[in-house]
């Protein structure tokens, strides 16, 4: 097969067309496996390079995207602990200090020098993404499979929104639970109604409210559980418009919010960078009048910070904000840190 330019990768990865951040996940592990087997490269310092470049480009065109970035660099650190093993050298293990993440500079570090040539690399590097695009298929089923220990009966439960993964962990605890769920609808695209119908339809009690009810309902609600699009560098997240209201009724009412997300969703981007705007056909019809009078802004994300946050639900365990550093440390090799 020939090899995959940058722009054939940004190209492939449309993301439009993906219904989840899951599905994003793994149609990149795919492509990157593909550079991985087909592009022309003997070392592993030129395959680094070849990996950064994607990064640089998908960062360009697409900025509002972390889900391609964090895949990529989760193969530069296989890449690197692969060339490590092959020739019996360590990187000197995989603990950072935060202050040593903090004084890494990613535009200006270096990539490790991997020059020697390995036979066996490659096929060491694709049987590592291939263990690592499992792990991604199966993150939704083992978050799921913990729902039943995080809910208790009789328990209120609110959420924000379509989250696949929230579905998912919310049904399988309905299994053994009998709890009531109240769905903010998530103003403008109201993407609360398709979950709170996909609720009822798995059986349980569920209520769908306006996002200005938020508030009021909060002082009957047990726990907060939703998703997220991206877990930030230091704690917070970037997730559905509306969740930023929600989190702060929860910290008004010391309500627990619990944010259910794969680590693959964990980034080394900062809060700043999260702000992105939407079209503003959204809220006012192209046809208006108004539009051309009136400068409209659409968010696309909101932003939650870490100290609204209780715990992160993960494929491996359960982690608190102020512990997300050490999370990053170990999916990520130092030259990729953005902090």
């Amino acid at each position: 097969m020939a090899p995959i330019s940058e722009e054939a990768f940004i190209e492939k990865l449309r993301f439009e067309k993906f219904e989840s951040e899951q599905a994003k996940a793994e149609e990149s592990l795919v492509l990157l496996e593909h550079v991985v087997a087909n592009s022309e490269w003997k070392t592993a310092s030129e395959l680094l390079n070849l990996l950064r470049n994607v990064v640089t480009a998908v960062r360009a065109k697409m900025p509002w995207e972390t889900t391609p970035c964090n895949m990529v660099q989760r193969v530069i650190k296989i890449v690197i602990d692969e060339y490590n093993t092959c020739r019996g050298a360590s990187d000197g293990g995989g603990y950072q200090g935060f202050s040593q993440m903090m004084f890494v500079d990613p535009a200006s570090g270096d990539l490790p020098e991997c020059t020697d040539v390995i036979p066996e690399l490659q096929d060491r590097i694709l049987e590592a993404v291939a263990e690592h695009k499992a792990e991604v298929e199966q993150s939704q089923e083992l978050i799921a499979l913990q729902g039943e220990s995080k809910i208790h009966s009789d328990e209120v439960i609110m959420t924000c929104g379509m989250c696949p993964m929230v579905l998912a962990f919310l049904t399988k605890a309905a299994r053994r639970r009998k709890f009531h769920v109240i769905v903010a609808e998530c103003a403008p695209k109201h993407d609360g109604h398709p979950m709170a119908k996909s609720l009822c339809s798995a059986g349980i009690q569920t209520t769908l409210i306006q996002d200005c009810a938020v508030f009021p309902m909060m002082s009957r609600v047990n726990k907060v559980i939703i998703g997220t699009q991206t877990v930030l560098s230091n704690g917070g997240i970037k997730t559905f418009v509306g969740a930023a209201p929600l989190a702060s009724a929860a910290k008004f009412y010391s309500v627990p919010l619990y944010v259910c997300t794969p680590t693959y969703k964990f980034s080394l981007v900062s809060s700043e960078e999260v702000n992105h705007h939407g079209s503003g056909s959204t809220i006012v019809p192209q046809d208006s009048n108004l539009t051309s009078s009136v400068n409209v802004v659409v968010a696309k994300f909101d932003y939650v910070p870490p100290e609204n946050v209780t715990s992160f639900i993960t494929n491996n365990r359960g982690i608190a904000p102020s512990y997300v550093y050490r999370q990053l440390s170990e999916l990520y090799h130092p030259t990729s840190y953005d902090l």
